[in-house]
């Protein structure tokens, strides 16, 4: 993160531009496929559209135990950053303790709220390094079963 990008969140962590963008992009995207609903279908969000974007954002098909929700779309650099072995792993086996935590609580809130929940916050990765992320989850419906998801960006 170059020093003159970052700044520090309202909770304290360092944020850089490029970071919130990706979540604030994913909020706007999500906003837009609401229209006068109050939760977007994932038809509505018009993936196929947004592939540049995917690199990092992610769909998760949510559980009533939320570290067992499934990713079921993953950009490439998350994938990478988390060394996801492929689609349909769930929160539990593919993040880090203190990340798989924060998603798992933001995803509950999403879908509580009916709305955004940014979530950040730090974790260490395999090496001890600490990472610091923020990232947005945002409450979808299926257009036929009705079931839960969560669209967002990291």
């Amino acid at each position: 993160m170059a020093p003159e990008a970052a700044q520090r969140s309202a909770t304290g962590f360092q944020v850089n531009d490029r970071d919130r963008r990706a979540a604030d992009r994913a909020s706007a995207d999500w906003r837009n496929a609401c229209g006068n609903e109050a939760l977007p279908s994932l038809t509505d969000l018009g993936l196929t559209g947004a592939a540049g974007e995917w690199h990092n954002r992610f769909l998760i098909r949510s559980d009533s135990y939320k570290p067992c929700a499934v990713f079921i779309a993953c950009g490439n650099m998350l994938r990478s950053h988390w060394d996801m072995e492929g689609l349909g792993s769930n929160l539990e086996d593919t993040l880090p303790g203190g990340l798989r935590d924060r998603f798992a609580d933001g995803c509950q809130r999403s879908l509580q709220k009916g709305g955004p929940v940014q979530i950040e916050g730090s974790y260490h990765n395999p090496d001890l390094s600490e990472i610091l992320f923020r990232g947005v989850m945002l409450p979808m419906q299926a257009p036929i079963s009705g079931g839960n998801f969560i669209y967002g960006g990291y």
